[in-house]
């Protein structure tokens, strides 16, 4: 029984560490990847749990195996985009200003009554009042208001990490002419740019750090 309780705990904490080594994003919002990997190492830690005559090798080493591949897949995401476009998909837009985009939809087998559920859960009734809504990699619900008085037009992100967001650029009704003014004008090049957001009005740009 004692050899038992500690080979649980030991499980415990290395799932525990596992999960920590990952990155946060393990225990919030998973993409498909993260998924899978989670539902792994749940299932490879039971197995010395569940039958105490395995060694307790057979789940020890399963899991720093997966925990060292995440981490690898990871990096290489974050040093090639479109590595990481291919693993995890990217935003595909739903709505944009207000006009809801059913071929958007029918390609994500989103229904009319599951857009207005997820619509409704940000206290939204009425597609018109978007200005732009994006069905994240993770499956959620990105929605950006129409301007009012009270509430200004959302930033969206024209460059990210030196990319071009051509959607958001296209959606702002910019083009790459005016992009390529913007940085000539701010004395910048588009691979040093971390951030670029804009508002239609207004302009927020942060430069990558030269140590990241």
């Amino acid at each position: 029984m004692i050899i038992f309780v500690i080979r649980t705990l030991l499980i415990y904490w290395l799932v525990i560490f596992s999960m920590r080594m990952m990155g946060k994003r393990q225990l919030g919002e998973l993409q498909p990847s993260e998924l899978v990997t989670t539902f792994l190492i749940s299932n490879l830690a039971s197995i010395c749990i569940e039958d105490t005559t395995q060694p307790l090798a057979s789940s020890v080493l399963p899991v720093l195996i997966i925990m060292a591949v995440e981490i690898f897949n990871s990096a290489l995401c974050y040093r090639f985009p479109s590595y990481s476009r291919f693993l995890e998909g990217k935003p595909v837009p739903v709505i944009r200003r207000g006009k809801v985009d059913q071929s958007a939809l029918a390609s994500l087998r989103i229904s009319g009554e599951d857009l207005l559920c997820a619509l409704r859960a940000q206290s939204v009734f009425d597609p018109q009042e978007v200005f732009l809504a994006l069905v994240e990699t993770n499956g959620t619900l990105a929605v950006y208001p129409a301007s009012s008085k009270d509430q200004p037009q959302p930033m969206l992100p024209l460059v990210i990490g030196g990319r071009i967001q051509g959607e958001n650029l296209h959606l702002l009704e910019r083009n790459r002419s005016w992009l390529d003014g913007y940085l000539e004008k701010h004395h910048l090049e588009l691979e040093k740019v971390f951030l670029l957001l804009d508002d239609g009005k207004n302009q927020l740009c942060i430069r990558k750090e030269k140590d990241v």
